[in-house]
């Protein structure tokens, strides 16, 4: 179902570059204007300059973050910053990584695939913005700069123990972030070893767990490149993978908390909660965390002006009729109660209001912090939504509410690109 292929990849100059850790970044859409500061100032050729570059008050429609980008993308390449591999490969990277106190380790490696509608499964909708920000950066630089990060099921970890079989070579790549995550990076380009991963890959299904919006820009863009009489052949038919299998070490997902402004009458439609919800409130965003954490059924965390409470659902009858047009496989989601009830029931927020309207975090003290300096007005906290739920949902063909899901920790951007 998975058509994996090697690549060329077009990865930074080890040979030139002293402190290659200071030239990566994570996923464009986690970072904030203080840590895409902190990168610019971090390295020139940090890869920020690409993914997420400044904007500036001159910019128009000739001169902006897009054609910046792609101008220092085609000077990279010329200068010797980037190279080429010579032989295509596939690209073993591995993060170490501790949550609650246990250290795991996640091991994937990067490909291209062809894109295939069944072959890779989303499970999350998209928003307008994002996608049009994406595809005037892809038109620019004709490249995945960063992986989509995909799961596949694999029960035998066929693939994970060919994986392992390189982990006791010395990696090209590998250092300690501020997070207190090791990233290692392999390259294999033995003709032999490709042919066994992408064979053992053919019948596996991909699923999408990070990367909604590149990968249908990528799409898209493969749509106009095919519109415009592109060789149907090219390169721009396959898209950067990221790809792990699917087991505890490699998927633990954290919550996406949201954040709601310019909802009118707030404070009645925050009192009809009570219609739905027991409403208790609680000393601390610890408490309120923990306690929301151990509510059978569905429960939320709220903090709103200055106080934290937890709504727990009262009668599941109420919830199955309110979510009636919904998925089956969504109406088990804390997250899918609270777009269905809250947002959309309550708030009566359209999709329009909804992405312009909502921000999110997957960080709890930086939810409080955006509501005390009055940037949004309530936020609210679900709890995560379980890695078997995401695969559940995308079998089914349902899509879940934008960023549903945080997958921890994200595939680091700048490691390999896919140049077409």
């Amino acid at each position: 179902m998975a058509d994996i292929s090697p690549f060329c990849g077009l990865r930074y100059n080890l040979k030139t570059i002293k402190n290659i850790k200071d030239v990566f970044a994570p996923p464009y859409d986690i970072i904030s204007e203080k840590e895409q500061k902190e990168l610019y100032a971090r390295h020139p050729f940090n890869v920020v300059r690409l993914i997420l570059a400044k904007t500036t008050k001159k910019d128009d429609e000739k001169s902006n973050r897009y054609s910046r980008a792609g101008s220092l993308f085609k000077k990279w390449i010329k200068d010797g910053v980037l190279v080429n591999d010579e032989k295509p490969a596939i690209y073993i990277y591995t993060q170490d990584y501790t949550v609650e106190g246990v250290r795991k380790k996640r091991i994937g490696f990067l490909a291209r695939m062809k894109f295939d509608e069944k072959g890779c499964l989303p499970h999350e909708h998209t928003l307008i913005k994002p996608k049009e920000d994406r595809l005037r950066l892809i038109r620019r630089v004709h490249a995945n700069l960063s992986p989509i990060f995909s799961f596949y099921i694999d029960n035998k970890n066929a693939v994970g123990n060919i994986l392992k079989s390189y982990l006791k070579k010395k990696p090209l790549i590998s250092f300690t972030d501020a997070e207190k995550i090791r990233h290692c990076f392999w390259k294999v380009d033995e003709a032999a070893a490709i042919k066994k991963i992408c064979g053992l890959m053919k019948n596996k299904q991909v699923f999408i767990a990070d990367g909604h919006h590149r990968y249908e820009v990528s799409r898209n863009f493969r749509d106009e490149l095919l519109s415009a009489g592109y060789p149907p052949d090219g390169d721009f038919n396959h898209v950067m993978m990221y790809l792990t299998g699917f087991n505890e070490d490699n998927l633990y997902v954290m919550p996406t908390h949201r954040l709601v402004k310019n909802v009118p009458e707030l404070e009645s439609k925050l009192e009809a909660l009570k219609k739905y919800f027991s409403v208790t409130a609680v000393k601390s965003l610890s408490a309120m965390l923990t306690s929301q954490k151990k509510e059978k059924g569905f429960s939320l965390g709220m903090y709103y002006k200055g106080k934290f409470f937890v709504l727990t659902m009262q009668d599941a009858r109420l919830l199955e009729k309110l979510m009636r047009k919904t998925p089956q496989q969504w109406r088990k989601l804390d997250v899918a109660m609270l777009n269905t009830v809250v947002f959309e029931h309550i708030f009566k927020l359209d999709e329009a209001q909804k992405e312009d309207n909502i921000g999110y975090t997957r960080d709890a003290q930086e939810a409080v912090y955006s509501v005390n300096k009055k940037h949004f007005d309530v936020a609210f906290f679900p709890n995560a939504t379980k890695a078997e739920q995401v695969k559940t949902i995308a079998l089914s063909g349902s899509r879940m509410p934008q960023k549903s899901t945080y997958f921890y920790p994200k595939p680091i951007t700048g490691l390999v690109i896919h140049k077409f």
